[in-house]
């Protein structure tokens, strides 16, 4: 039966995956939209998405939008101006959403903050802009748990493949300009890595049937490898020989993590394959994407941040 789902974040990787697949089937997707003018948004219009101009702190355009939808993805990101704000705008979507008579909710949130501080002194060496992001998407899971709805589901993405193209691969600062991957990766260590649209295909499962994802929480990687692989793949289709790996040490973090919130994510990053692993996801019998395979699909993507 089709259903009604509210998409946050529309726009942006995660949704705009999303909002496809589910009107690929032919269910209805209300989102909101700062700018209904956008690329994105004109894409959105095409695909037959009903937009509401507004943002997550406007009620009444939260309230309009959630109107007869029975299912929400919730998809959120740091406010790095005010990094209370993300829970606050959570708290105020999932409030709306139980008031509008959503069933059903699929949260994507972020690897566990449990599973890090287990493997690094996070208030040492994390970014505050780090430990916010993952302390306010923990605090959310709990507010949806609690939260009264028939049916949630947590999802995990690992590392997104999108980070290494334009826009997002500003966070590894100099990659594209001078070719070195300068981040605190592991040599040779694999990297648990995940296509944003196979994000979008377990959000889109777990609407169709939410009794079988019910109270799960899944870690979702579509590859794992090292950061060498990951430059020689991206060597492979620019024919730029000199992309390379550039090991940033714990000592160099520490020096940085003021400077560079970014450098830290890559301390987060290194144990990953620790507590998430492709077997898991593997399990689901969803497929899922190589990172070969992505950048195939997004060939013009990986030319023009990498060659232009």
């Amino acid at each position: 039966m089709s259903q009604t789902v509210f998409v946050t974040s529309a726009t942006g990787a995660q949704g705009l995956n999303v909002s496809r697949q589910l009107r690929a089937i032919g269910w209805e997707v209300h989102a909101t939209t700062r700018d209904l003018s956008s690329p994105a948004a004109q894409e959105l219009k095409s695909l037959g998405v009903h937009l509401t101009q507004g943002d997550w702190d406007n009620e009444a355009a939260l309230k309009s939008a959630l109107e007869n939808c029975t299912a929400l993805f919730l998809c959120t990101i740091l406010t790095f101006t005010d990094l209370s704000k993300e829970l606050v705008q959570c708290k105020r979507i999932l409030s709306l959403a139980r008031a509008a008579g959503v069933k059903h909710v699929v949260y994507s949130s972020a690897c566990a903050l449990a599973e890090v501080e287990k493997r690094i002194d996070l208030h040492t060496l994390g970014s505050p802009i780090m430990v916010a992001s993952l302390q306010s998407k923990q605090d959310t899971e709990a507010v949806l748990r609690e939260g009264g709805f028939e049916s949630w589901t947590i999802l995990r993405g690992a590392n997104f493949m999108e980070n290494w193209l334009d826009p997002k691969v500003f966070m590894y600062p100099g990659l594209k300009e001078t070719g070195v991957f300068r981040v605190a990766f592991i040599p040779g260590a694999k990297i648990p890595l995940v296509d944003t649209g196979d994000i979008a295909r377990f959000a889109v499962e777990a609407f169709k049937d939410p009794a079988k994802f019910h109270e799960k929480d899944i870690n979702i990687v579509s590859d794992e490898l090292s950061p060498e692989d990951i430059m020689a793949a991206l060597a492979a289709v620019t024919n730029r020989s000199e992309l390379r790996f550039e090991a940033v040490s714990d000592e160099q973090v520490h020096a940085e993590k003021d400077s560079n919130p970014f450098v830290t994510a890559g301390l987060a990053i290194r144990h990953m394959s620790s507590f998430m692993k492709n077997e898991e996801t593997d399990s689901w019998g969803i497929p899922t994407t190589t990172f070969k395979e992505f950048l195939k699909k997004n060939e013009e993507a990986v030319k023009k941040t990498y060659l232009s």
